[in-house]
């Protein structure tokens, strides 16, 4: 595999979108994080910031990463953006530098690259703007021809770049928040954890159709608060997309929860999520009966059922140590 080579006087700026509290954020934050602890200078980038907020969130003030009010534009230099804000890749004022990009997701990509083509379409004389080339759009065909390094972050991510025709350098996934790795003593309880932001109304029907059970929604809470949680459900159901490894099942995964998993995204890899397919459901109403007879058995005979949860246990109490592996392998400093 090759390397990203940096020179001694290389800086690294990691574009990322401020004052955001998101598992995209913080896998930036890590990385930066950890490029630094490795004997690089890197230091975060935030390219936009809502109005009223701070551009550093304070959860990532662990981190300690500097911060850049502007990359200077040098071949020395070294710029890392995620796949949702690929306009930097265009811009005059970063000509110069080398260009990285870090696929998190490969379908917020097209979500983004959507949304742009349909604003480029309401300017003037589009049509015959467009047929000169006059308008640069981040298109895979586009990305091809320039000189950019891709590193895929989900096992997902890495199939969709292949199939478009990019190879990623490498593949760098992140790790969990440390609130996580604590040891939480919390007997389990007949509780099931979901995040209804992720879910739709395949799931409300089975919550309806099991209204005897507890069911926890996950939402507006700390860190320690859904470690909490977790700590004391026996069960976590998900059945929204995944547009990369998402960072609640893990979570879920490492609190000792039991899990019921749809097949939509990277949820349907087991590169991604190693369970057993027992408890990997297509979205579909014939499978009611099935998932709830699952949810029932997982609940009734939760000290048997946890044991098939420690293939991914194993996975995700290994991610932090694989990260900083697989930045080594990406990223090579020069000597001198």
């Amino acid at each position: 595999m090759a390397a990203i080579v940096c020179p001694a006087n290389c800086k690294i700026y990691v574009f990322c979108p401020g004052g955001y509290a998101t598992g995209g954020p913080e896998a930036l934050h890590q990385l930066a994080h950890h490029l630094n602890k490795l004997g690089f200078d890197a230091c975060m980038y935030y390219y936009s910031t809502p109005k009223g907020e701070e551009p550093l969130h304070k959860n990532y003030l662990k981190y300690h990463v500097p911060v850049s009010a502007r990359p200077e534009n040098s071949r020395k230099h070294l710029m890392i953006v995620p796949e949702s804000f690929l306009y930097p890749i265009f811009n005059k004022k970063f000509s110069r530098i080398k260009k990285v990009i870090w696929w998190l997701s490969v379908d917020y990509y097209f979500i983004e690259l959507n949304k742009h083509l349909e604003r480029l379409k309401k300017k003037k004389f589009y049509r015959i703007r467009n047929a000169f080339g006059l308008f640069r759009t981040a298109t895979f065909e586009r990305l091809k021809e320039m000189e950019i390094v891709h590193i895929g972050h989900s096992y997902y991510s890495v199939v969709q770049l292949r199939e478009n025709g990019i190879e990623p350098i490498g593949q760098i996934a992140d790790y969990m928040n440390d609130v996580f790795l604590d040891k939480y003593s919390a007997a389990k309880e007949n509780i099931i954890i979901y995040n209804p932001a992720k879910n739709d109304e395949f799931l409300t029907g089975i919550i309806s159709e099991t209204n005897n059970l507890q069911w926890k929604p996950i939402a507006d809470m700390s860190p320690a608060e859904v470690a909490g949680w977790m700590s004391r459900a026996k069960l976590y159901i998900d059945f929204g997309y995944h547009p990369g490894k998402e960072r609640m099942p893990r979570e879920a995964c490492m609190m000792s929860c039991c899990m019921i998993i749809g097949k939509s995204g990277s949820a349907a890899y087991v590169e991604d999520m190693p369970i057993d397919e027992k408890y990997r459901f297509e979205k579909d109403n014939t499978h009611t009966p099935a998932i709830i007879a699952c949810i029932n058995d997982c609940l009734s005979n939760y000290d048997e059922r946890i044991n098939d949860f420690k293939p991914y246990r194993d996975v995700v109490y290994r991610e932090k140590e694989k990260f900083v592996e697989d930045i080594k392998k990406i990223f090579v400093k020069m000597p001198g």
